[in-house]
C-alpha cells in the first residue's frame, strides 16, 4: 500500500510539473528576426509540441524537452541563422525554399506530412503557401 501511494505522489509530482512547464511555453511565437521583404510571421508554437520534439527546431539545444525548457537557455532561430558564423549553416534572410532554414524545416515538414496525409485518405491544413504565413503588408 505505501509503495502504491508514493507511486502515486510521484506520477502526481510530475504531471503538476509538466504542466508548469507547459505553462511557461508560449502558445504563439512570432518570427521576425529575419523579417525584412516579408511579413513576421506567427508560429503556433504550443501546437507543435504535439506532433514534433522541441529539438526539431532549435537543433541546437541539445536536450532540450518539454521538462527541461525552465532550466535552459533556448536560442531563438536567428541568434544562429541571422549572422552565422558557418558557410554551410542556412541564412534566415534568403528567400528560396532550398537556402532558408525555416522554409527548409517547416516547409519541408509540412509537404511531407501533407503527403503521407493524403496517401492515408485525410486532410492536413498546415500551409506550404508563402501567403500562408505571411500576410500581405497592409
Amino acid at each position: 500500500m505505501r509503495k502504491f501511494v508514493l507511486t502515486g505522489l510521484v506520477a502526481a509530482t510530475a504531471a503538476f510539473a509538466l504542466v508548469a512547464y507547459a505553462q511557461d511555453i508560449p502558445e504563439t511565437a512570432v518570427i521576425d528576426g529575419c523579417a525584412d521583404a516579408k511579413a513576421p510571421v506567427e508560429f503556433p508554437h504550443k501546437a507543435h509540441l504535439e506532433v514534433t520534439d522541441c529539438t526539431t527546431c532549435h537543433h541546437k539545444s541539445e536536450g532540450l524537452t518539454l521538462e527541461t525548457a525552465a532550466s535552459m537557455e533556448v536560442k531563438t532561430c536567428v541568434s544562429c541563422h541571422g549572422e552565422p558564423e558557418d558557410a554551410e549553416t542556412p541564412l534566415c534572410s534568403a528567400k528560396s525554399l532550398k537556402k532558408n532554414p525555416y522554409h527548409i524545416t517547416c516547409v519541408g515538414c509540412h509537404k511531407t506530412m501533407k503527403k503521407e496525409a493524403k496517401a492515408a485518405g485525410t486532410e492536413f491544413g498546415a500551409p506550404t503557401k508563402c501567403t500562408a504565413c505571411h500576410p500581405k503588408a497592409e
